[in-house]
């Protein structure tokens, strides 16, 4: 156990470390936006007071608000975050460690090594999903990685850490909770079938976080129905959960990655291979399955495959495609195997590295990779002749993946900042705007400007970030978007059509909204004397590099409040 701890610890720190390099660490930014408000109003009720987002469409990651709570409540989010994203490192790292010693025993070290180097540089966008493989502290970055231990749990049969790690994944996030709980009752027929015997231990866990994901559903329902989730695929998230708007870039290496994740039953002995089959090929046969009904809008199906977000068993398949990219040089198979597997291995990994759907830091010289890796080509090549050292293999694989990232720089030195909303200007506006803004009040933004009700702490009529997904949640969201320009300035990402609207036409919006104040951004100061003019005074003004204005609403006459 002290050299499995030792190597999750080692994995651990190499992949937080590549992860900062690539991204960079931060806090207060990405889906904080979403997530962090109401653990914060708990905490401050000052913070968010009246806010839309919190009343009508709370996320359902309540373990996350509590943390944030607790953070907010004793002046340390900033440590809390941190910690929360180190604890994910950590259980990724003991995840590893534990498939390295199960299938490379004796090169368990240099395993687990390649598994979090190349890890840290896969695709941050799946079939649909946010891969875990981020620099921040979120429910479904730790959920991610609990759901690889529990796999790893149950591939080593630790049926005690599975029924842990599985209960954690459920706590921690809804969805990958119920992904969880499939996994385990397959384990369990798996065992009933090979066995003679029911698994009680691995049942009454599977039933525990089933019921853990009703309650959680109950509480704070995700959607109404599977019909009205797929309308929010298809009105506001398509990169999420409509397949018919992904390129095929995104489709082949998606469908790649599948391939990857199917070769590590090279990695299983004969007598455990019923396990890759519920634990890899049952959730590949429903994602591609699931993509494909989508895809290709099939009745009924498609819509099914959208409602229950199908898309999430990616993030089962991504560490696990890792170790199939390396069945070539650990997995103990006969030279008829081994080099088919070398066969396989480039061409699914060239497609899988292409995927750059919204990367924001695609980490190699050139699509697909770039030249330098021919040099990893060469040795996953040496490393079908048994007598070549692993470690020459290794070295020779992460050799060319650092010489490509190299020469791409994409991955940068930089300093560690685990300050809540890193950027100094942001932080020093939203102090700004609480000094003037009272609590409860509501601010009138450009959609677009998703950052701002973070940074303000304070409830905004509606942003491009906080959606809704079902019910009159979200008839009211998109009523809000469709008055400020339209749902589609959020997927094109089109500011001009929120930046044509008048003073006169806001002014009303922010009347029927109820909102008391209005951000001008520079692109719209042009019309703030026409604010003026209808009675707006200016209650902040531009003092640094943000330039935005802050306006408070005119009183509103008696006789056009009884109108």
């Amino acid at each position: 156990m002290a050299a499995t701890a030792a190597q999750a610890v080692l994995s651990a720190g190499i992949v937080g470390f590549l992860l900062h390099m690539r991204y960079g660490y931060t806090a207060g930014t990405g889906d904080h936006l979403v997530l962090s408000a109401l653990g914060m109003h708990w905490a401050d009720p000052a913070l968010f007071g009246n806010d839309w987002v919190i009343a009508n469409a709370p996320q359902p990651h309540w373990l996350f608000d509590v943390v944030t709570w607790a953070g907010t409540s004793t002046g340390t989010l900033d440590a809390v975050y941190f910690g929360y994203w180190v604890l994910g490192l950590l259980v990724f790292g003991f995840a590893t460690a534990l498939l390295a010693r199960a299938w490379a025993p004796k090169h368990s070290l240099w395993a687990t090594i390649a598994v979090s180097g190349i890890g840290a540089v896969t695709p941050w966008w799946l079939l649909g999903t946010g891969s875990p493989m981020l620099a921040i502290a979120l429910p479904g970055v730790l959920a991610g990685f609990l759901i690889y231990l529990a796999v790893a749990a149950l591939i080593t049969e630790r049926h005690v850490l599975a029924a842990v790690a599985s209960i954690a994944t459920a706590l921690v996030h809804v969805q990958q909770g119920a992904v969880v709980g499939v996994l385990l009752l397959a384990v369990v027929l798996v065992i009933a079938a090979r066995d003679r015997r029911i698994h009680w231990p691995l049942l009454g866990t599977a039933a525990v976080t089933f019921g853990i994901v009703a309650a959680n559903l109950i509480a704070r329902p995700v959607a109404g129905d599977t019909a009205e989730f797929a309308k929010v695929c298809r009105d506001l998230i398509p990169y999420h959960c409509e397949a018919t708007n992904w390129s095929p870039q995104m489709m082949w290496g998606g469908f790649a990655l599948v391939g990857l994740a199917l070769l590590s039953i090279a990695h299983f002995r004969p007598g455990r291979r019923s396990l890759w089959a519920v634990l890899v090929l049952l959730p590949a046969i429903g994602l591609t399955a699931g993509v494909l009904l989508d895809r290709f809008n099939v009745p009924t199906w498609g819509i099914l495959a959208q409602g229950l977000n199908i898309y999430r068993l990616d993030i089962v398949l991504m560490p696990l495609a890792v170790w199939g990219a390396l069945t070539p040089v650990f997995a103990p198979r006969p030279a008829w195997v081994r080099w088919p597997l070398i066969a396989l291995v480039p061409p699914l990994a060239y497609f899988v590295l292409g995927t750059k759907m919204t990367e924001p830091v695609f980490p190699f010289a050139s699509t697909n990779g770039g030249p330098w890796l021919y040099l990893s080509l060469g040795a996953l090549v040496l490393g079908g002749f048994k007598f070549i050292p692993r470690v020459i293999v290794i070295a020779g694989i992460i050799a060319g993946l650092t010489m490509s990232v190299i020469t791409a720089h994409s991955f940068v030195w930089r300093p560690l900042d685990i300050t809540f909303i890193p950027n100094d200007d942001l932080h020093a506006w939203g102090k700004a705007v609480q000094a003037v803004v009272p609590p409860n009040s509501q601010v009138l933004v450009p959609p677009l400007a998703i950052d701002l009700r973070l940074t303000m702490a304070r409830g905004v009529v509606v942003d491009c970030k906080n959606g809704a997904y079902g019910g009159d949640a979200t008839v009211d969201y998109e009523a809000r978007l469709i008055a400020l320009g339209g749902i589609k300035q959020c997927i094109k990402q089109d500011p001009g059509l929120y930046n044509s609207l008048t003073a006169l036409q806001l002014t009303a919006i922010a009347q029927r909204y109820h909102a008391d104040y209005l951000v001008l951004e520079p692109a719209q100061q042009w019309q703030q004397p026409a604010y003026l003019d209808l009675g707006w005074t200016v209650v902040l003004k531009p003092f640094n590099k943000l330039k935005d204005t802050v306006l408070k609403a005119p009183e509103k006459a008696p006789d056009a409040e009884q109108r």
